[in-house]
């Protein structure tokens, strides 16, 4: 497999206190990764670490053959990464127009115009909310306008932090049938965590399973499908 994204022996953590040990995966191109363990096990942790908000950190992170372990979090949208932060990518003082003028902002006109309109494809409702502040969107409508960001980035890589947290079930439909589209029609390549295993096993081609700090082991579609495999790998 031509990977796209590769951690080795990463340990990272926060003020000196170490939250991952010695984390080595792999994420191939068009590949869903979703990382799952009990809270507290250092999830958010790595992907924070991956997305360069932590930098407190030994070990390598790797994206299309080159370290990134010294780039700035501004730097990865250029190299075609996009970090997915926890409660979604929504400012709460600017409008709907305003967090697609700065999405944009480096676009050209007639670029900026084909994203717009592709987002709008995906979540038409959006097109009444323009002059709608962040703070005064619905659960749902947040979460239209954060994939509508994600898609505005451009990039290939998601680096994406409980997508589905604090959703109501229609809204957790949705999402999950958002990113299964990204995944086979714009072959996106993510990197999930989830806390809800019944989404996290319907959009992932490979499990990764954190115990404490420490990767416990990757498993393939075939495993993780079965029944008895969260009380014999995550609970056990």
């Amino acid at each position: 497999m031509n990977y796209l994204l590769q951690v080795e022996n990463l340990c990272a953590g926060y003020n000196g206190k170490t939250v991952l040990r010695d984390i080595s995966l792999s994420v191939g191109e068009g590949e869903v990764l979703a990382v799952i363990g009990q809270n507290g096990c250092g999830k958010s942790t790595l992907l924070k670490t991956i997305a360069r908000i932590i930098s407190d950190n030994s070990g390598d992170v790797i994206f299309e053959g080159m370290k990134i372990n010294h780039l700035q979090p501004w730097d990865l949208k250029r190299l075609g990464i996009t970090y997915f932060v926890q409660g979604g990518m929504v400012f709460p003082t600017m409008t709907v127009r305003e967090h697609f003028e700065l999405a944009l902002k480096d676009q050209s006109k007639d670029a900026s115009r084909e994203i717009r309109d592709e987002c709008f494809a995906y979540f038409p409702a959006l097109q009444d909310q323009m002059e709608t502040l962040g703070g005064n969107l619905s659960g749902g409508q947040r979460q239209m306008l954060s994939f509508a960001m994600l898609i505005a980035q451009q990039t290939r890589c998601w680096l994406l932090d409980e997508p589905t947290a604090g959703l109501a079930p229609e809204p957790v439909r949705e999402a999950v049938a958002f990113l299964k589209e990204m995944k086979q029609r714009s072959r996106k390549t993510m990197v999930l965590v989830e806390h809800n295993y019944h989404v996290a096993f319907d959009l992932a081609d490979r499990v990764a399973v954190i115990k404490e700090g420490e990767l416990y082991n990757t498993f393939p579609q075939s495993e993780f499908q079965k029944e008895e495999f969260l009380g014999e790998y995550l609970y056990s």
